[in-house]
C-alpha cells in the first residue's frame, strides 16, 4: 500500500508549536499504511470506511460507530481496509484529568458520534483564550472515558511467548478450514489442555473465542471488499449460510447485508 503519513502538513506544524489545550482535524484515509505517534493524547473517529489499528497488545477493526482512544507517545500502525473519512481530534496531556494509559476502541454513541463532528470547528489554528471549546472537549472526554470502561469486541489480543504467537498465526491463517484445537495444539507440541491453559494466560481467552472473533473481524473485511454473503461465510470457515448470518448479527447486532450496506 501507498506510504503515506495521515495528517496534514498544518497539522503537525501545530502538534508541535500550538498551545490550545484539544484541536480537531478531519482527512480522507485512502490506502494507508504507516506507523505513527504523536506527543498528544489522539481520539479517532472514521464516519465512514474501514481501517485497522495494531500495537503490541492488539489489532482492532474501526468500523462506523466505533472510535479509538491512542495514548500520547503510543506507536500504532494504521491501515484502511476501505477508505476512511476520519476526524481526530488532539489532547495536551496536561488537558485530560483521567488519562487512558493504553490504546482502546469503543463504542461511539451517537452523542459521541455528533460532538466529534461538531468539535471540527475548533481547528489548529482555534484561539487560545477559549473557554467554550475547553468545556466541550472536557465533556468529549467524559463521554468517551464512560464508554472505554465497556470492553470492545473488535479486537484481536496478541499473544507474548513465541509459541502462542505460531497458534495465533496459524489459525488466523486457516480460518476457511475446519481446524481444531487438537490441531494447533500438535503445531506446538503441547496438550490441548496445556494450550488452553497458556492462551487464557496470555490473551484472556480460550483459543475457540479467539477463532470465533478472527472469523468474524475477517468476515466484516470482506464484505466491506464486495465479497457476497456466501463468499464471506466461506472464506472464514461456515459451511452453513444460516449460521453465519446468525454469528454475525450476534457479534456486529447487524446481518451481513446491512453491515455490507454501509460501505456502497
Amino acid at each position: 500500500m501507498t506510504k503515506s503519513f495521515p495528517f496534514p502538513e498544518e497539522v503537525i506544524k501545530s502538534l508541535l508549536h500550538s498551545s490550545a489545550q484539544a484541536f480537531s482535524h478531519n482527512v480522507v484515509m485512502d490506502a494507508i499504511d504507516v506507523s505513527m505517534s504523536t506527543k498528544r493524547h489522539l481520539l479517532v473517529y472514521g464516519i465512514n470506511g474501514l481501517f485497522q489499528l495494531d500495537t503490541e497488545t492488539g489489532t482492532w477493526r474501526l468500523p462506523p460507530s466505533r472510535a479509538a482512544w491512542i495514548p500520547a507517545g503510543r506507536f500504532v500502525r494504521a491501515s484502511t481496509i476501505k477508505t476512511v473519512r476520519c476526524i481526530s481530534v488532539f489532547f495536551k496531556t496536561d488537558f485530560v484529568t483521567e488519562p487512558m494509559a493504553e490504546c482502546q476502541v469503543f463504542n461511539a454513541t451517537l452523542l459521541i458520534q455528533e460532538m466529534i463532528k461538531h468539535s471540527l470547528q475548533w481547528t489548529s489554528d482555534r484561539s487560545l483564550d477559549d473557554p467554550i471549546a475547553d468545556r466541550f472537549f472536557l465533556t468529549l472526554l467524559d463521554l468517551c472515558h464512560e464508554q472505554m470502561l465497556t470492553s470492545d469486541l473488535f479486537a484481536l489480543p496478541k499473544a507474548r511467548s513465541n509459541e502462542m504467537k505460531q497458534v495465533l498465526d496459524y489459525t488466523s491463517l486457516n480460518l476457511a478450514t475446519d481446524i481444531k484445537l487438537e490441531d494447533v495444539a500438535k503445531l506446538v507440541s503441547i496438550s490441548p489442555k496445556t494450550l488452553t491453559r497458556h492462551l487464557q494466560a496470555e490473551i484472556h481467552m480460550t483459543w475457540g473465542q479467539y477463532l470465533q472473533q478472527a472469523r468474524m473481524l475477517k468476515a466484516m473485511d470482506y464484505l466491506t471488499e464486495g465479497k457476497t454473503v456466501t463468499e464471506t461465510a466461506l472464506e472464514v470457515g461456515y459451511s452453513n449460510i444460516s449460521s453465519f448470518s446468525t454469528a454475525f448479527l450476534k457479534y456486529t447486532e447487524h446481518t451481513p447485508s446491512q453491515y455490507q450496506s454501509r460501505f456502497n
